[in-house]
């Protein structure tokens, strides 16, 4: 199970970070060591495991640490893949915003994964944990913006991000997963959309921004189970419940596993049709729908006390399309992709009422560049009247949204090594008027051990 990104479609890719409650503090400095004497360490075990004589260059290997003298090898055949990765931005606000600054934001992933019927004689049995640390500064701060600007950035932590077990049925047409799990990885995704930095591509911002501490994606997951029936080799339909408040709102930091009896239930369910360049063409589509159990604060009615009326759950629905709009002759990937997504979520309970995303994504843009991408894209999320009413009879009048445009060029430098260049402009950051127009221009570079 490959996660990391010697592609540009990774997990990190399809997250929609929420942009909320983000604090940070001098975690920092422990977590840069810890980035650091990782990378020296595998650098050392790579030059020791290699020595003079290794058959595979620097250049040719497709993880910087090469196959550790073919222990990785031996442990793929034994059922065991274990993978290491380390991304990192750096992405100035030059204009417009909260303040303008340079902002570092890095991820360091390990990951595990183990065929269980291989390994341990459980038959259709996958096992997958995922641990992360997060460092840095969000350039969110900066930017004032509701969409994320690194679909990265995070507070300065360690955690366990991900945990599960899979089993397969009938052919592998039924997979029953549970665990500690991220709902992003697999509903709300958008393959075209991966080479994007911003958060908004990922999760739609009337899903991410949802629930009381977002809903269990990057970087708070949840306990929860995940079914997923493929009704024919294009044709899915999958559905997951999770808990209701994803981690612990008040507290960011580490794994936080609450279940609380006021939590409810988020369940998540999504359709969908995929066919594969091989096969013509790719194209994919897909409906999703979302319904929380929990209890929210309604935006605007009040109660005889004068409270918040007290609503018992929230929804809401997205579709979205992607797929080849031209090939090069006798190329699968190489050529021009697009990608639209739409949403709605209740304007009662929740600020964004509607959603909309698109882009336009070449890859080989360039001659002798064929693996190089070249991505432009639009996202925007829109205030539900709700919203627009409560702020304004609180004094507070706001924009009616908030539009993210984002071009970026993604470059294979090694098979273990890629950077990205981006540039990012923020329309009515946070829908406030006070704010002017953000400008940022980014470096993303991302190296697998």
């Amino acid at each position: 199970m490959e996660w990391g990104l010697p592609q540009r479609t990774d997990t990190i890719a399809r997250r929609g970070c929420r942009r909320s409650n983000r604090t940070h503090s001098s975690g920092k400095k422990t977590l840069l060591a810890l980035t650091l004497g990782m990378s020296a360490t595998c650098w050392m075990a790579s030059a020791q495991a290699q020595g003079p004589g290794a058959d595979v260059s620097l250049s040719e290997r497709l993880r910087l640490t090469g196959d550790w003298n073919g222990l990785r090898s031996d442990w793929a055949d034994r059922g065991i893949e274990i993978d290491l990765a380390h991304t990192g931005d750096v992405i100035a606000v030059t204009d417009g915003g909260e303040a303008r600054s340079t902002y570092f934001s890095g991820l360091v992933e390990a990951g595990v994964s183990i065929d269980a019927e291989q390994l341990f004689g459980w038959s259709s049995t996958q096992i997958f944990v995922l641990g992360i640390g997060t460092f840095g500064r969000d350039p969110g701060d900066g930017a004032g913006s509701a969409h994320a600007p690194s679909n990265l950035a995070n507070v300065e932590t360690a955690k366990l991000l991900e945990a599960w077990v899979e089993r397969s049925f009938f052919d592998d047409r039924l997979a029953i997963l549970g665990g500690l799990y991220g709902a992003d990885a697999e509903f709300d995704v958008k393959e075209t959309a991966g080479v994007f930095i911003n958060g908004g591509f990922g999760t739609g911002l009337d899903l991410s921004e949802t629930g009381l501490n977002g809903p269990c994606v990057y970087p708070t997951t949840c306990l929860g189970l995940r079914a997923r029936f493929q009704a024919t080799d294009a044709h899915y339909v999958q559905a997951a419940v999770l808990d209701g408040v994803a981690g612990d709102p008040d507290d960011p930091k580490g794994t936080q596993i609450i279940l609380g009896g006021d939590d409810g239930l988020l369940f998540l369910a999504e359709a969908g049709f995929q066919q594969s360049a091989d096969e013509g063409r790719f194209v994919r589509a897909a409906l999703g729908a979302w319904h929380y159990t929990t209890d929210f604060d309604d935006l605007l009615a009040t109660d005889s006390q004068g409270e918040p009326r007290r609503r018992q759950g929230t929804q809401g629905v997205y579709g979205l399309v992607e797929g080849a709009l031209y090939t090069e002759p006798g190329q699968l990937t190489q050529g021009l992709s697009g990608f639209l997504r739409l949403g709605l979520a209740d304007e009662d309970v929740n600020q964004f009422g509607y959603y909309a995303g698109g882009g336009l994504v070449y890859t080989g843009p360039f001659p002798g560049r064929d693996e190089d991408v070249l991505g432009l894209g639009v996202s925007a999320a829109f205030n539900g009247d709700s919203f627009e009413t409560a702020q304004e009879a609180a004094g507070a009048p706001v924009e009616s949204r908030e539009i993210a445009f984002e071009l970026t060029y993604w470059i294979p430098v090694l098979p273990w090594l890629s950077v990205q260049f981006d540039a990012q402009y923020i329309k009515n950051p946070s829908t406030d008027p006070m704010l002017d127009d953000a400008t940022l221009v980014g470096l993303r570079y991302q190296v697998t051990f």
